[in-house]
């Protein structure tokens, strides 16, 4: 008797213009289709390498493990998302986030060695973070929210001009700062379309008055 087939897990959503964004974006609650895109480690361990915040070196954790592991995660996008309804709210980031951040990132242990290209370019290289597993993802996504904290300008982040359907949020990186949707080919083409059939049936009545 053959297996059932493992059903496939939907394509992550990286709309949101910042890996921060995108990671708050991995939990679609309603009304949109509400769909949980870190179901297992291994889902984490992907967005990791989507994102390009990691390419999955040192995240494996035990079988054992992985629940409580998930858990923690998904523990840290919970108070994210919170923030930003904070920050859209106009209510900017409560000390207690802050703290929760800092806790994580005081667990990293890394060097920094600074570079030079020719004789007046430098870099900073920074060595390989000494965490693993578990702590070391939460380490990289709270220094990516970190790190958008430090330089967004909250003026920009939105949510999606489709409020009926459509939970996602975006930083508006364009350069008229014009954006309404999380994607023009999902809400926007939606939107278009269901504008030209709301012309339509304007159109139809006014024909039979």
């Amino acid at each position: 008797m053959s297996e059932l087939a493992v059903p496939r897990r939907p394509d992550f959503l990286l709309l949101g213009a910042h890996p921060a964004i995108d990671f708050a974006n991995t939990l679609v609650s309603p009304p949109g289709p509400d769909i949980e895109f870190l179901q297992s480690w291994q889902d984490v361990v992907d967005w990791l390498k989507e994102t390009e915040l990691s390419w999955g070196q040192n995240l494996k954790v035990s079988e054992s493990d992985a629940p409580q592991a998930l858990e923690a995660i998904r523990n840290l996008r919970h108070a994210w998302k919170s923030t930003l309804e904070q920050i859209m709210a106009g209510d900017g980031v409560q000390p207690q986030f802050i703290k929760q951040l800092n806790r994580i990132l005081c667990l990293d242990t890394f060097s920094e060695t600074l570079g030079i290209e020719g004789k007046i370019s430098f870099h900073l290289h920074r060595s390989r973070s000494l965490l693993e597993g578990n702590q070391l993802a939460l380490a990289i996504v709270a220094r990516s929210i970190a790190e958008f904290l430090v330089t967004a300008e909250f003026k920009y982040l939105r949510r999606c001009a489709n409020t009926d359907s459509c939970v996602l949020v975006f930083y508006d990186t364009t350069k008229n700062h014009r954006r309404q949707w999380c994607s023009n080919s999902m809400c926007g083409n939606r939107f278009k379309v269901a504008e030209f059939r709301r012309r339509q049936r304007t159109g139809r009545r006014k024909q039979r008055v």
